[in-house]
């Protein structure tokens, strides 16, 4: 007996020594294998570890938090949670710390129509109007169609709202329906001419699903997305009331920004979006990374047929007449080093991004609580993805060319009294780097680098001439639409905004020579006088119109009707003061002053010509 507990035991020994070493086998196998892994920068696993040393340890102090993970089909290859969400509280950026997400909503959008579609509810190519209440849009300035299709590229042909898009006070928000309606800006291009991208285009394809799934946008995103797919911390209302972990991780983040080597603290979170579709999702990394593998997953997870997945990657814009993509169905392409697919976001409060590639199924998420970004937002993706090389599409004889003149974003305000925004953005391209024409209607843009400003970095775009001659030059989420008389418009608003300075100096030199005893009273003199107060007044309403734009997230209402009401009584007083002004060169003497009443008149009719062409005193219908 002895004998044979000898050998049993010998055994279990044996067999225990060989799975101890076998697991360990394994267990070095698999660490290898993770540290020869190559992500599709061509970079591995240990040398991007080594790069993210580096990167965290360059200026430690200068950002406030990053959260990012990379995986590769459904295995996290890595995940790090750096710095503190609340750097005053100590509170660390952990896998409990949930991030707002930003324009990363939106594509909860895109998967929804998607899925509609597949199931035979949504005509992705039908207006949109067939499946809104009647009436719901007020302002739009085409009778043409409005499809999903349009919402989707960012082309209805809406310009920027002119109101704000978050509001402070829970109790202020209305329903869905009526945010949008509020929120209704013009529409100043025929649907599908110009892309720019649209947040209240994206809000009203959210309330498109609602109307045609028939119900709550956020509880069929709930039911369809989240649950599918087991994002238990995740929150979509505009107030996160509907995922009470996210609301009360909300309450303890702060949002910081970085200048001259300091953060700056921006105070917690407490603004909200009505129109929620478009950007109000808050939650926590692992949850975004598990919603970016679905995209890579060939089984599909949020559809019923994976053929649909496919579908949503395919492009539904193209850079001029080539075949690369900048848009698939609400999903944005970037070339890197290899093609991906994805959305980044934005709010007061935080920077997100969502990158993969579906050819190695390779994807990144990363969440920062810095509203203006920070270093890893901008240099994780390239140690991910790599950076694309100039070679890629240019030829060898690819020759650099000239690009004159000055280009308007699209994505701005181009009617009613924010029109001169859209002035104060303007871009020349020759002045960003070097273009060159690939054909196809394509150029190469290639400008100082993020990571090494002696390494050019690449960006492709389309170059396209409108139906109505004018040029455009083409990106992904917006349109550069260029301006042949850009120039002198700008003059005429820099002229408008000096006069009113100019107007100052001659009141206060006009006061001394009055106290003095100096001033002569002269015909027109009094009309002279008063028009300068009046310019002067108009620049202050102008001067507070941008205040209120910089620092009301974007707009203003009750504000913006004084201001604009007050700018149709300085116009007008401008004409009738020029009139009575001029009426009053009767004799000599005063003829002797004639340069007196030029300027004066001359100013009047700039201070009427900026406030007419730059819509100063229209406040409605914008």
């Amino acid at each position: 007996m002895k004998k044979i507990g000898k050998r049993l035991t010998a055994a279990v020994c044996a067999v225990w020594m060989m799975s101890a070493a076998m697991l360990s086998s394994a267990s070095a196998a698999e660490e290898s294998t993770e540290k020869t892994f190559k992500l599709p920068s061509g970079e591995t696993m240990e040398t991007f570890q080594h790069r993210m040393t580096e990167l965290t340890t360059m200026s430690p102090d200068d950002f406030a938090s990053a959260s990012f993970g990379i995986f590769c089909g459904d295995e996290v290859l890595e995940t790090q949670y750096l710095g503190y969400t609340n750097i005053e509280e100590k509170i660390p950026a952990s896998a409990e710390s949930v991030y707002e997400w930003g324009s990363i909503s939106k594509t909860f959008i895109w998967v929804s129509a998607l899925q509609l579609w597949e199931q035979g509810k949504l005509d992705l190519e039908r207006d949109i109007r067939e499946y809104l209440p009647d009436g719901f849009f007020r302002h739009l300035s085409y009778d043409a169609p409005i499809t999903m299709m349009h919402l989707m590229n960012h082309n209805a042909g809406w310009q920027e709202t002119t109101y704000p898009l978050e509001k402070t006070k829970e109790d202020e928000i209305l329903s869905l329906r009526e945010e949008l309606q509020a929120l209704e800006p013009a529409q100043i291009h025929r649907p599908g001419e110009v892309v720019a991208y649209s947040n209240y285009g994206a809000g009203v394809a959210g309330y498109v699903i609602q109307c045609v799934s028939g119900m709550d946008y956020c509880t069929y995103v709930r039911r369809n997305i989240f649950e599918p797919l087991g994002m238990e911390h995740t929150a979509l209302s505009p107030t996160h009331s509907d995922n009470a972990f996210v609301k009360q991780q909300l309450g303890q983040l702060k949002s910081y920004e970085c200048q001259y080597g300091s953060l700056i603290d921006l105070g917690y979170c407490d603004a909200y979006i009505p129109a929620y579709p478009a950007g109000a999702a808050a939650g926590t990394l692992q949850d975004l990374m598990t919603y970016a593998q679905a995209f890579v997953d060939d089984d599909a997870p949020l559809f019923r047929n994976p053929e649909t997945q496919k579908r949503l990657f395919t492009a539904t814009t193209v850079f001029g007449t080539s075949d690369i993509p900048c848009c698939a169905h609400g999903f944005f392409c970037t070339e890197y080093a290899v093609r991906t697919y994805g959305h980044s976001g934005a709010t007061n409060t935080c920077q997100s991004n969502m990158i993969f590639d579906l050819e190695s199924k390779t994807g990144l998420v990363i969440l920062v609580n810095e509203p203006r970004g920070n270093r890893f937002l901008e240099a994780v993706p390239m140690y991910v993805f790599g950076e694309l090389s100039p070679e890629r599409y240019a030829s060898a004889d690819a020759k650099p060319i000239t690009v004159d003149g000055y280009y308007l974003i699209s994505r701005s305000t181009h009617r009613g009294m924010f029109k001169f925004i859209s002035y104060l953005t303007a871009v020349n391209l020759d002045m960003m780097g070097t273009i060159k024409d690939l054909g196809n209607e394509v150029w190469q843009l290639e400008m100082p680098g993020v990571l090494d400003q002696n390494k050019d970095m690449v960006v492709i775009v389309g170059s396209n001439t409108k139906a109505d001659g004018t040029h455009s030059v083409m990106q992904p989420s917006v349109e550069l639409l260029r301006d042949p008389f850009y120039l002198w418009k700008l003059l005429l608003l820099t002229g408008y905004i000096l006069l009113g300075v100019i107007s100052v100096f001659m009141l206060l030199i006009r006061r001394k020579l009055k106290k003095a005893d100096h001033w002569k009273i002269y015909a027109g003199s009094g009309y002279m006088t008063a028009a300068q107060v009046i310019r002067l007044i108009s620049v202050l309403l102008f001067l507070s119109l941008y205040m209120f734009y910089s620092m009301g997230h974007g707009g203003v209402r009750t504000s913006g009707v004084v201001i604009g009401i007050g700018q149709m009584v300085c116009g007008a007083a401008c004409c009738v003061l020029t009139v009575l002004s001029l009426l009053s060169l009767r004799t000599k003497q005063e003829k002797d002053r004639l340069f007196r009443y030029l300027f004066s008149a001359g100013s009047n009719l700039v201070c009427v010509g900026a406030i007419l062409y730059f819509e100063m005193y229209r406040f409605w219908g914008c």
